[in-house]
């Protein structure tokens, strides 16, 4: 096993193996010998690794006839017959269902593939006629038979250079290709077992038994806003999707922890019927739920009446876990404890606990490392919602001790504090829509999705001081997006060495890849001296989280979820006027300046005075991440049309069949 130590905060450029480490590699061995077996059931581990590895692997533990990869020939056939079925047909756009063009030969490339690869998943009745997961299906192999014959083409040219021979390196990346449909198969087959329980550990001093997956509640409402106070306003296809995604994560699944929020617009009053409902059709009861909810900081009268409104919405009588939401700037750590104003609302929450209605209290988290670390030195709470990421620390990024929250889960350890990592998927580097370099980088071993999940739970093996991770939240819009964290809860219960292997190459081929992209010294010292804003009055700039965008566009191409996340600096851009002070300016939204800080950077201004402490042999480097990030990242980059982006930039595939609800206006 690979000895690795997290050294400094989450991701390559974060969580940094060891140099000497780095040149390990995983051998593994595949079982060929029966195509129609091979098809069907789970993807044994392979002696040739992804296409960057393969090309620095012996070509004669290769050369495999396309004969033997009949999963290759499924996929490409599928694709024609797709293409040849829809080739005359009229073009339907419409984004918030499957009755679209491009949807439908989604389905018809996986049912296709299916009949021929993955006869459990076809006979079963429920998943065979289930369009959002056939569409994700018909994604993957397209773009997996894209990356195929993209990676074949540019390995044929360079090899016609060197040898006038282009026929290995072809065959090296259909091995690639048949790897990682074995893993779509394998996947599928999962979905059809009946043995999809997901794990459940000990949540630090809570003592309570908390599924490693959690059901995130903030996708499938129906609004953001404040508009719905009513069941009656709650379309029946809204929450008949809503009750589909419990029942089949609490019944099917097991997972039975349920994260809400006050401010998720319409999520806990439709919560509160769904659970009604399950609880007179029998799926469930109430002491059987790990119920959580959370508030934000505010004016102690009012929080009494936003808590007390929450147990209405919930139509419950207790919360296992509540949560000031979003302890993100001092002010509110101060409405909290040192309330100048009136009542700390730390002493109100003791009283619903006094009186059974709470039982444990934690807090949320976009802040800062510094921010963070203070709330955990109270001893004040049980347990702790942050980010924390293979792919950085979300607005934490570059902040801290070592650039992101590692310390913080270290702390918590110490403090045997329940560890709940926020947003995996999505603010944890946009998983469910990799750049076809990232999934050119994890696979054949994983998705980008499942490394994702897997890093997470394997962080106790991996990090050098054993700090775990209990769980993280999955934001479900539609019952398939569970799909995912169960199938990697599977593998992880049923093959945890094998699995632990596969992350930890794949985190060495991601590491390899920010060195080579980056530099050594570079991934070691790029956050040194680089400001964010945890200075509440002060700072401006999340400088460190700009700098993290440009580290993951570069080694990994993230590019998308650079736009993603840069695109929060433009909007907040667009409300600032420099002439007033920065309290004066987020003063109209500071909670959400609070969740999401920071202002765009300017073409052609000066930064320099606001970058004293970034080391000298760093500084042209940070300024010209900080340019980059501006011109490739921000929503103005769409205008120009000069710029140069590699096709390995672009997403490969997008697991969402649909527009959420909430997300559609």
């Amino acid at each position: 096993m690979m000895e690795e130590t997290i050294t400094k905060s989450s991701g390559a450029f974060f969580a940094y193996a060891g140099i000497g480490t780095l040149a390990i590699l995983f051998l593994y061995s595949i079982n060929i010998a029966n195509a129609s077996d091979s098809a069907s059931t789970s993807t044994n581990t392979s002696t040739c690794k992804t296409s960057t590895i393969i090309k620095n692997t012996s070509k004669e533990m290769c050369k495999i006839s396309h004969k033997e990869y009949p999963l290759n020939q499924w996929a490409r056939s599928a694709i024609s017959n797709g293409e040849a079925a829809f080739k005359d047909q009229p073009e339907v756009v419409d984004p918030n269902s499957n009755k679209n063009t491009a949807n439908q030969k989604s389905i018809f490339i996986a049912k296709d593939f299916l009949v021929a690869a993955s006869s459990k998943f076809m006979d079963h009745d429920i998943l065979s006629a289930d369009e959002d997961r056939l569409v994700k299906v018909g994604r993957s192999i397209v773009d997996l038979v894209e990356l195929a014959d993209v990676d074949a083409n540019v390995d044929a040219e360079a090899k016609a250079v060197e040898e006038g021979n282009t026929n290995t390196a072809a065959l090296d990346d259909e091995e690639v290709l048949m790897l990682g449909l074995k893993n779509v198969v394998e996947q599928c087959d999962i979905l059809a077992t009946d043995d999809l329980k997901v794990p459940k550990v000990r949540f630090g001093k809570t003592e309570l038994q908390m599924p490693i997956a959690t059901l995130g509640c903030m996708r499938f409402q129906q609004t953001w806003g404040d508009n719905i106070d009513k069941m009656d306003k709650v379309r029946p296809e809204v929450q008949e999707n809503a009750k589909n995604i419990f029942r089949y994560s609490i019944k099917d699944l097991g997972m039975n922890h349920i994260e809400t929020a006050f401010m998720y617009g319409s999520s806990e009053l439709q919560i509160g019927q769904v659970l009604e409902d399950l609880y007179e059709e029998g799926v469930t009861k109430r002491e059987d739920l790990i119920l959580q909810t959370k508030v934000n900081p505010m004016e102690a009268p009012k929080f009494r009446e936003t808590l007390d409104k929450s147990f209405e919405r919930l139509r419950t009588e207790y919360l296992d876990l509540f949560s000031f939401h979003g302890i993100n700037l001092d002010s509110q750590f101060d409405l909290i404890f040192n309330n100048p104003d009136g009542e700390n609302l730390i002493d109100i929450v003791r009283e619903y606990q006094k009186e059974g209605k709470i039982r444990h209290v934690g807090f949320s988290t976009h802040g800062q490392p510094e921010i963070i670390k203070k709330c955990i030195d109270t001893d004040a709470f049980d347990y702790c919602n942050l980010h924390y990421h293979y792919f950085g620390s979300y607005t934490a990024s570059g902040g801290g001790v070592g650039g992101g929250n590692l310390e913080n889960v270290r702390l918590m350890k110490e403090k045997d504090m329940g560890v709940f990592v926020i947003s995996a998927y999505d603010k944890g580097g946009r998983l469910y829509a990799p750049s076809k370099k990232l999934r050119s980088l994890t696979l054949p071993e994983l998705e980008p999705i499942q490394f994702g999940s897997l890093w997470l739970w394997y962080h106790e093996k991996m990090d050098g001081e054993h700090s775990p991770i209990h769980t993280f939240t999955v934001g479900a819009a539609r019952p398939s997006d569970l799909d995912d964290p169960a199938i990697a809860a599977y593998q992880f219960r049923t093959k945890n060495d094998e699995m632990l292997e596969k992350v930890e190459a794949v985190t060495k081929k991601l590491d390899e890849a920010c060195v080579e992209a980056l530099g050594e010294d570079w991934m070691k010292s790029w956050f040194e001296g680089v400001p964010n804003c945890s200075r509440e009055y002060v700072d401006v700039y999340q400088f460190g989280q700009i700098v993290s965008l440009y580290n993951m566009v570069q080694a990994w191409g993230m590019l998308d979820y650079g736009k993603d996340r840069y695109g929060t600096f433009d909007d907040n851009l667009a409300k600032w006027d420099f002439k007033r002070s920065v309290a004066e300016n987020t003063a109209p939204f500071k909670m959400m300046w609070g969740y999401m800080p920071g202002i765009a950077t300017e073409t052609g201004k000066d930064y320099s005075e606001l970058l004293l402490e970034v080391p000298d042999k760093n500084k042209a480097r940070v300024a010209e991440a900080i340019e980059f990030a501006r011109k490739y990242c921000s929503k103005k980059a769409k205008d120009d049309s000069c710029l140069d982006i590699p096709k390995e930039w672009e997403t490969a595939y997008d697991m969402r069949p649909w527009t959420a609800f909430p997300e559609r206006g």
